[in-house]
């Protein structure tokens, strides 16, 4: 009895100091830096708003990405989802924009014979694909932000130790008109007075910030001309006008400056998002994104 009780206490010693090791030996494990040869993950938008991976200035596939995130097995399932849903808020937003297209050219095959069913038809049409379109693009940007904030961590956690200045995010939001980046040094937000100082010090991370900031630029110019067509646009629906046997041929201009703003200012906004990530990847990580 004596000898199997024992045996017991050394088993349960040997289970115990076997977990204790383990336990012991995690923190380390991230503080001894031992991601030295994972590769920095750049992240894009493309045209279509869709997330583009690069490592070591080479496109990579999400599920590569993935691959390297699994460090953090929650945050690599997390960000293949988010992934996943980027691509389907594009596809979304893709197929309202075709609706919206497609009564566009009923209009423009018809007008030389506006009715007001015809307007009505437009109209319905027009309002169901705008309205996909926003609710695509709303989740194609959620998850393009989270993906951002993902990849800025794991960034983050396979170079901690190398980093010898303040490790900057982004993050972008809606403003009153257009969109506003917003720079973070950690949790709190980098005042005007300390980008400035950075942009001094650091000429390369001040040229892609002033790429960006003449991207932000135009578009706030876009979503200004959007807007003013917005208003022009509501005052036609509810003039006497749209009562008449005959609607205004102010219609399709309309049609044309709204889609068309629409589009180019999304261009140029991703084109501002992608030009902060590259000046905040020259800036947080320095030599090693040179020649990207």
């Amino acid at each position: 009895m004596k000898n199997k009780f024992l045996l017991l206490w050394i088993l349960f010693g040997l289970v115990w100091q076997s977990s204790f090791c383990q336990s012991s030996n995690g923190p380390s494990y991230f503080s001894q830096n031992k991601y030295d040869d994972y590769p920095l993950v750049t992240l894009r938008e493309n045209f279509w708003g869709n997330p583009v991976y690069l490592i070591e200035g080479e496109k990579a596939k999400a599920q590569e990405v993935r691959a390297y995130m699994e460090i953090m097995p929650g945050d690599a399932n997390d960000f293949f989802q988010t992934h996943n849903k980027a691509i389907t808020g594009t596809g979304i937003s893709l197929a309202g924009q075709a609706v919206v297209l497609g009564a566009f050219g009923y209009v423009y095959d018809n007008r030389n014979r506006l009715n007001n069913q015809i307007f009505l038809n437009w109209f319905i049409a027009s309002t169901a694909g705008s309205i996909g379109a926003g609710v695509g693009r709303s989740m194609n940007r959620q998850a393009v932000r989270k993906v951002n904030t993902l990849l800025e961590n794991h960034n983050y956690l396979i170079r901690q130790d190398e980093l010898s200045k303040p490790y900057l995010k982004m993050d972008f939001r809606n403003n009153f008109i257009g969109e506003k980046i917003d720079i973070y040094d950690g949790p709190n937000l980098l005042s005007k007075n300390r980008l400035n100082q950075y942009k001094e010090e650091f000429p390369e991370f001040a040229e892609y910030f002033r790429k960006s900031q003449r991207n932000q630029n135009v578009s706030f110019a876009l979503d200004i001309l959007d807007l003013a067509s917005t208003f022009v646009f509501v005052g036609y629906i509810l003039s006497p006008q749209i009562q008449s046997s005959t609607p205004s041929n102010l219609l399709l201009p309309l049609t044309i400056v709204s889609f068309g703003t629409s589009i180019s200012g999304g261009i140029f906004r991703r084109a501002a998002r992608n030009q902060t990530r590259m000046a905040l990847m020259k800036f947080n990580f320095g030599e090693e994104m040179e020649g990207y």
